[in-house]
């Protein structure tokens, strides 16, 4: 597909083709920022990008679903404005370019089947697959984890909290029927095997919550502020992982009950990671399903970043046989659900019809398994 669309639009094939999947958190929501663990997989839809050479210095890139093309220099790299269209593209060449890598000019043509509407980190995807594909066709000499780190600095030139480099590892270094468990301290990564008798199902209720941003900067500045106060006290403390539930109690006279709630959150999901890796290689559905629906619930109290539409999914999921455990996922993005296999049908059926019933509208939902991560190939 995107070889016929680069050829339609530059008249000539491509000479470096790359995809990278969205992905999706199924635990370690939000403990990024916080030293934890995240535990990603890989999306059965994906980002793909073409690039062919030019003979000047100049850069084309087309994208596919606004059916639009834009055109700019190395010089106007200087001012890259937040929220437009090509700034990913420009905050990607930028980084090269600023970490001593001369980019020359190139036609680029993007394309996704990643819904618009969906939270599935499209925007970490496009950057993977564009870094990956032109450190191919140049040739440049940097290593996976270092070209990685290098796309997080892109993030500069997207509004708020888009790109973070445990995106960009999620996207890239997943692997079919695993999921990619993260240290967000020290940047390592290992793989856990999700079943094959497990289906990945991803509900998006529809509606967008216009406040759901804001909050989660919100909860992120109160997270900061609770471990500088924790800090002052407890100087050994140099990040929430450093807590354990236990300890959290020590400091209830230093701090307001919302911010102990929502390190709880934090401290509780980095054990819960931990114990969904474990279960996971121990084939213990109903661990999982503990897990994620503690997950959930903690998200919703202490947390405080979901909402009645993604409650109702979650709870009607607990009461359905074939699913293993759900929870809300992103910034109040939707629910993702594990469903066996053989009854992820039913689900589906039961979740939607449920749902129609509460709220007057359809749900969207999407059946994923793991997939490969980041994908480069040389044509012509």
């Amino acid at each position: 597909m995107i070889e016929t669309i680069h050829n339609s639009v530059f008249y000539e094939k491509p000479e470096v083709v790359s995809s990278a999947p969205g992905k999706i958190n199924l635990m370690g929501e939000h403990t990024q920022r916080n030293g934890g663990f995240v535990f990603s997989i890989g999306v059965n839809r994906r980002v793909y990008v073409s690039i062919s050479s030019r003979a000047d210095e100049k850069f084309l890139v087309y994208f596919d679903r606004d059916i639009a093309i834009e055109s700019f220099t190395k010089k106007s790299l200087s001012k890259i404005s937040k929220g437009e269209r090509s700034a990913p593209v420009k905050g990607i060449i930028k980084s090269f370019l600023d970490n001593g890598f001369d980019v020359s000019g190139l036609n680029i043509c993007i394309a996704t089947d990643i819904p618009a509407s969906v939270d599935l980190g499209d925007l970490s995807a496009t950057i993977v697959a564009l870094s990956f594909g032109i450190r191919h066709l140049q040739n440049f000499n940097i290593e996976d984890i270092d070209l990685i780190q290098l796309c997080e600095k892109a993030n500069k030139y997207l509004p708020h909290f888009y790109v973070n480099v445990f995106d960009c590892i999620a996207s890239a270094m997943a692997r079919d029927n695993a999921g990619v468990f993260i240290d967000c301290r020290t940047f390592k990564y290992e793989y856990a095997p999700i079943s094959k008798g497990l289906k990945i199902l991803i509900i998006d209720p529809g509606e967008k919550d216009i406040y759901a941003v804001d909050d989660f900067l919100k909860r992120e500045k109160e997270c900061k502020e609770a471990l500088d106060v924790i800090s002052s006290v407890n100087p050994k403390i140099n990040s929430l992982r450093d807590l354990t539930l236990d300890e959290i109690p020590k400091y209830s006279n230093f701090l307001e009950k919302n911010s102990i709630n929502r390190i709880k959150y934090i401290v509780g999901e980095n054990e819960r990671t931990l114990n969904f890796v474990v279960a996971l290689r121990r084939r213990n559905f109903s661990m999982l399903g503990k897990l994620m629906f503690d997950s959930h619930f903690s998200l919703r109290n202490d947390y405080e970043m979901s909402s009645d539409e993604i409650d109702a999914i979650v709870d009607i999921s607990a009461t359905i046989d074939g699913v293993v455990g759900a929870k809300i996922y992103g910034v109040r993005s939707g629910v993702v659900a594990l469903a066996l296999k053989e009854k992820a049908g039913e689900a589906i059926r039961v979740i939607s019809e449920e749902f129609q019933k509460l709220f007057g509208r359809k749900v969207k939902i999407y059946v994923t398994s793991p997939e490969n991560g980041v994908e480069v190939s040389s044509r012509g």
